[in-house]
């Protein structure tokens, strides 16, 4: 199963019909070659540099997120006894990102910003979610993840921290994986995509190298 069948079986274990729908709009909206876009999703990178920043990362990222928050969600109802919306942790988990193919580009094999960006990504989807959708708490659950208004809902808080363990995760190890290419003569930015994308690193003997190689 690849990992866009993947987000829509995500998708499909929300029980809400009005989140459901909506997820599934703008997934297909994202994943629509004619929508026009910076960079298609399936090429889009999860940031310039900090994490996931390679053709297809943003797609990992919004994968895991997703996993991740819906595992938590269940870990903390179980262990705390919360009572959580799931169905608007894994819609907030899917899209938190997507309109990142609004923002970035790949120009000439290399990452960058698009030039016709204006607008935050987040702010961007929240504000469509907010005033075509009617779903004021998705739109605060994707505003708030990212930190800037503080979170006001144990929905927003799980899939934030969820956003943060993943970003943190994967920029330790990309930074791992960039120091292991240079010292291997390979420093170079498309040298990295190429190696990102033929998933060697995922390798458990190859990533025990990746981590023990000295800085």
């Amino acid at each position: 199963m690849s990992r866009v069948d993947l987000l829509y079986k995500l998708a499909d274990s929300i029980r809400n019909d009005k989140l459901r729908s909506v997820v599934y709009q703008y997934l297909n909206k994202v994943l629509d070659p004619k929508v026009e876009k910076c960079v298609e999703f399936e090429e889009a990178p999860g940031e310039i540099e900090e994490h996931h920043s390679y053709p297809g990362g943003l797609l990992e990222h919004s994968l895991s997120v997703a996993y991740i928050s819906s595992y938590i969600a269940d870990l903390y109802e179980n262990v705390y006894g919360f009572k959580i919306n799931k169905d608007l942790i894994i819609a907030c988990s899917i899209l938190h990102d997507v309109y990142k193919v609004f923002e970035f580009e790949v120009d000439n094999g290399l990452i960058g910003r698009c030039r016709d960006y204006y607008y935050p990504h987040d702010a961007r989807l929240s504000s469509e979610i907010l005033v075509r959708e009617g779903l004021p708490e998705l739109a605060k659950c994707i505003t708030e993840i990212h930190g800037y208004y503080g979170y006001t809902s144990i929905e927003s808080l799980i899939v934030g921290l969820s956003d943060i363990l993943d970003a943190k995760f994967h920029s330790i190890i990309q930074a791992k994986i960039r120091n292991y290419l240079s010292r291997a003569g390979r420093g170079g930015l498309k040298e990295f995509y190429e190696f990102m994308k033929s998933r060697e690193w995922v390798k458990k003997d190859v990533l025990e190298r990746i981590l023990i190689t000295p800085p």
